[in-house]
Order: C-alpha cells, then sequence, then structure tokens
C-alpha cells in the first residue's frame, strides 16, 4: 500500500511540475516583433504609397530581415487572437511589397507577373504560402473580419492606402475602426451623389462583397456605420443605385507619382 502511495505521489508532482512548465512558457509567450517592418514602412510610405526604389535601394536587406522572422515564425505561437491577425495581414503586405521589389523597376502592375497571387510563395509561419493562400485560406475563413479588405494591400493604385506601420495585436482594433473609416470616407473608394443617387463604390466590395454582408447585413449598413457626416446622412436616405469603380492595377509606386508630378 504505501508503495501504491509512492508511486502515485510521484505521478501528481510530476503532472503538477508540467503544468507549471506550461504555465511558465506560455507566460513568457511574447507578442510577435514587427519593428523592422515598421522602420521600413515609415521610411518608404507616403500618402498610401511605397517608393519602391528608394526602398530598394536603402532598405532591401531589413526587408529581407523581416521576412526571414516571418518564415521562422510559429503559426500557434500567438499571444491572443490579434497577434495572429496582426501577423498575417502584416505578413501578406510585406510579402507583396517583396514581390515587387524583385521585379523593380521593370514591373509596372502585379498582373504582368503570371501567378503573383498564386504561383509565387513566400516562407511565412514554417512552410511557402501564397498570398491567396494567405488571405483565403487564413485571414478570411479564421478571422471573419471585412474589415481586412481595408487593410490588406496587393500593391496596387486602387488598393487602400498602406499605413506607414505595422499591424501589432496591442491596439488592432481600434487600428482597424481608423483605417475603415479613413477608407470609407475617402471618395477615391466610396463615391455618394445625392443628385443622381448613384453610390460607387471600390470593386474590393463587390469581390467581398459577402464578408461584409454576412457581418453587416448589407453593403449600405456597413458604410452607415462608418460615414462621417454629411455622406451619413446623405446615403441613409436611401434610393441609391450601386455601381462599383473600375479598378486601377497599375503599380502603387510613390516614386513614380512623384516624377509624374514634377515632370521628370
Amino acid at each position: 500500500m504505501k508503495l501504491r502511495v509512492g508511486i502515485a505521489a510521484v505521478f501528481v508532482a510530476a503532472a503538477i511540475a508540467a503544468t507549471f512548465t506550461a504555465l511558465g512558457a506560455a507566460q513568457k509567450r511574447q507578442p510577435f516583433d514587427h519593428s523592422l517592418y515598421t522602420q521600413v514602412l515609415r521610411a518608404h510610405v507616403r500618402d498610401g504609397k511605397v517608393d519602391y526604389r528608394a526602398l530598394k535601394a536603402q532598405d532591401a536587406r531589413k526587408l529581407g530581415r523581416y521576412l526571414q522572422l516571418l518564415c521562422r515564425a510559429d503559426a500557434k505561437g500567438f499571444v491572443n487572437r490579434d497577434d495572429a491577425l496582426a501577423f498575417w495581414l502584416n505578413a501578406y503586405n510585406a510579402s507583396a511589397i517583396q514581390g515587387v521589389l524583385e521585379r523593380y523597376p521593370k514591373i509596372k502592375s502585379v498582373q504582368d507577373v503570371k501567378g503573383f497571387f498564386d504561383d509565387k510563395r513566400w516562407f511565412v509561419a514554417g512552410r511557402k504560402r501564397s498570398l491567396n493562400e494567405i488571405e483565403n485560406q487564413i485571414i478570411r475563413p479564421e478571422f471573419r473580419d471585412p474589415r481586412v479588405h481595408l487593410v490588406l494591400v496587393c500593391a496596387a493604385q486602387s488598393c487602400p492606402p498602406l499605413q506607414p506601420y505595422a499591424m501589432l495585436g496591442d491596439g488592432l482594433q481600434q487600428k482597424l475602426e481608423r483605417v475603415t473609416r479613413q477608407v470609407v470616407n475617402d471618395d477615391r473608394h466610396v463615391q455618394i451623389d445625392p443628385k443622381t443617387k448613384r453610390l460607387r463604390l471600390t470593386r474590393i466590395m463587390s469581390w467581398y462583397k459577402q464578408d461584409f454582408v454576412d457581418r453587416y447585413g448589407s453593403l449600405e449598413d456597413f458604410l452607415l456605420r462608418y460615414l462621417d457626416e454629411p455622406k451619413r446622412s446623405q446615403l441613409k436616405a436611401g434610393g441609391y443605385t450601386v455601381e462599383f469603380m473600375p479598378y486601377d492595377w497599375s503599380l502603387n509606386d510613390a516614386g513614380s507619382a512623384a516624377s509624374k508630378r514634377s515632370g521628370r
């Protein structure tokens, strides 16, 4: 009897030790470090566009080091849900930028690159993934938040503006709210004409309409949540015909835009 009690005590002690070890590991877990990516964005993003020429000349290695961090990340090791979502949003945007840099300055549009979204793959969280896999197999089904469509940037002029900082789990919800409001109130993405009763929207809201409907009930209800006055009152009056704007796939190159404005 004493032997059995002794053996049981050993097993209990081992179980308790294992529990405390696991708890200690969880307590030591830290949010993923996106600081390198923020440095790159702050240096080379202007008005939502990327100065690819300057980035390639000055910080291509820094972006490369950040991509190496993404590669080594543990897909199950995030602190919480927001930390995970921030990771995948940054992974998508940083990979898209890298895809452009690899072909810059010859590239004029990501659509000119065969398989840019499906065939080209980057090592993220331990294995190769395409941009469409990150968006459509991870971000959309796992997080079910249509606001991500206004943060994901596929390197085109008609994309939402790229923010000059990395997304972080801490404060992510506030960032998503702020960016969503920014995009919805930008005439480049949402146009309301009370005279003609036309509501013209970014084609993103056509491609991913069901995501917005599932979360908000309708595109109009989504817009009413984020529109500022007087646009909100104008839309609330109703009777609008919805149209979707043509999508400009030319590169979101801040350097090229500056050159055009200066006449160079």
